[in-house]
């Protein structure tokens, strides 16, 4: 299957995953693997300054079986700050080779960088 994107949907409570440009489904969890993850700064820094929400910020790569947490870091996002980012280590990650997303929103990737 082509690379997918998948974001965190606010208002659904659930995973985004999108394929040439539309949303194609909804999942509570699901794993990509060689992982590319992209946050855009100048929608970011506008959104930071008016409040709105927009998707800005997404993990691309192709679909893959599910993970084990216990081998995987936690990552995030959030848009007071520049980039995903380690949540052990703050930081900045572009990469990774795994990423699993739970049904609660975390993200969960191997071998970030």
């Amino acid at each position: 299957m082509p690379a997918v994107q998948a974001y965190w949907n606010r208002t659904r409570r659930l995973w985004s995953v999108r394929a040439g440009g539309l949303v194609v489904a909804y999942e509570q969890t699901l794993a990509l693997a060689g992982c590319r993850l992209h946050a855009g700064e100048s929608t970011r820094l506008r959104c930071v300054r008016t409040g709105d929400r927009d998707v800005h910020a997404w993990i691309a790569g192709e679909l893959a079986d599910e993970a084990c947490l216990e081998a995987l870091v936690r990552i995030g996002y959030r848009p007071a700050e520049t980039g995903f980012r380690r949540r052990d280590t703050d930081q900045i990650i572009t990469r990774a080779e795994l990423v699993r997303f739970a049904p609660d929103g975390s993200a969960w990737a191997l071998n970030p960088r």
